[in-house]
């Protein structure tokens, strides 16, 4: 029985910027076409949506949470939730991610922070939650189902 050693993705030595450089260093290296497709989805993702991209990083770091992880009992992150989050992910544009970040919190659930002003959102396994302050102005609502395009519509409302 022959032993098949798989190589990782090849390691990137320059900088790159845009689509064609993209497709220039694909042109470039030896390997298979379909190794070389996946590598060109996360590298264009990775150069044209750098915001995305860092969302679907933080959401893969996240994911590798073990109970305990925050040294005072805090549980792993719940696989609905993920899922939950990362179905957001893939409806999402760039400009979407680009005032947000990503946060575990202690029962398992994710939460988001906008950077721009103090507002927040709790993701759950089949529910999400929100508050907003902007000014004068505080707006908040909980136990909200939770379907991919009404928490993407409560963060563009936020923002």
């Amino acid at each position: 029985m022959e032993d098949y050693t798989v190589a990782s993705e090849p390691m990137i030595a320059h900088s790159m910027t845009s689509y064609n450089d993209v497709m220039g260093y694909l042109h470039s290296i030896h390997i298979t076409p379909e190794v070389k497709a996946s590598v060109g989805r996360r590298l264009l993702k990775e150069v044209t949506e750098p915001c995305l991209a860092k969302a679907f990083a933080r959401l893969d770091q996240l994911s590798q949470l073990k109970d305990g992880w925050d040294g005072n009992g805090g549980m792993k992150i719940s696989y609905y939730v993920l899922r939950n989050l990362r179905n957001v992910l893939l409806i999402s544009d760039n400009e979407d991610w680009k005032n947000w970040t990503i946060s575990p919190a202690p029962n398992g659930t994710l939460s988001l922070q906008s950077k721009c002003h103090t507002s927040s959102i709790s993701v759950g396994d089949k529910e999400f939650s929100f508050y907003c302050s902007k000014g004068t102005e505080e707006e908040w609502a909980d136990d909200m189902t939770f379907t991919p395009y009404s928490m993407l519509k409560t963060m563009r409302h936020i923002v």
